[in-house]
């Protein structure tokens, strides 16, 4: 069975895939998601996001942003993506 191309696979060159992964193995991003999964719903809210109901995805990433742990995450991980490169 073939699998589905992914866009985000097709939009992103080798090396920026490489880069993509690493930030993703980071210590950041494991506390990121480790914040969201004690905040619970994540498995849901991406499901239902994956469907087109976004609105529980959005509630999450504004509790997550509202929270200084949280905001310092996402701060950190983007910039560690703009200096790799990964942003415009």
């Amino acid at each position: 069975m073939k699998r589905e191309a992914n866009p985000l696979d097709q939009a992103l060159s080798g090396s920026q895939r490489e880069t993509l992964g690493r930030l993703a193995r980071s210590g950041d991003a494991r506390k990121l998601m480790e914040l969201l999964n004690r905040q619970g719903g994540v498995q849901e809210a991406a499901q239902a996001a994956a469907g087109g109901d976004t609105r529980a995805l959005m509630e999450m990433m504004d509790r997550l942003m509202r929270s200084g742990e949280g905001a310092a995450l996402v701060e950190r991980i983007g910039e560690q993506a703009r200096k790799a490169g990964l942003e415009p």
